[in-house]
């Protein structure tokens, strides 16, 4: 496996929840590479992973995070409507809801932040603002 390989790997897992130490065993055992080469991977993170996630064009980034959140909301839905287990139900209704809120503080807040800068702004210099 590459190194671009390697590193969306690493960077699937860490999304998966897993830590840095079990990331490094399992890469390292599953590409036979060194351990100082995931870590390394990590060090070195801040100028790959922008790159490789598109951060630069934040319009993609935003669509990519709601499509997450979105896909989460779904199986969330789907466990919620097919298991029959009470605990499952209020763990998918939890799931769903955190998707929700998520989503809002990823997607809405901003817009709302802005619009109110904007808003100070002109109230500041002495525009009506209705």
């Amino acid at each position: 496996m590459d190194t671009v390989s390697r590193r969306l790997e690493l960077l699937k897992l860490e999304g998966l929840g897993f830590s840095q130490p079990e990331i490094v065993k399992e890469l390292s055992q599953k590409l036979a590479c060194s351990r100082c080469t995931v870590y390394n991977d990590f060090e070195t993170r801040e100028s790959w992973q922008p790159i490789m996630q598109s951060v630069i064009d934040s319009p993609r980034v935003l669509l990519k995070v709601v499509n997450r959140y979105e896909q989460i909301y779904r199986q969330a839905s789907i466990r919620l409507l097919t298991s029959s287990n009470e605990l499952a139900q209020l763990g998918a209704l939890n799931t769903m809801l955190k998707a929700n809120a998520a989503l809002f503080e990823n997607a809405v807040l901003p817009e709302v932040f802005a619009r109110l800068k904007a808003l100070e702004d002109k109230a500041k210099r002495g525009v009506f603002v209705p």
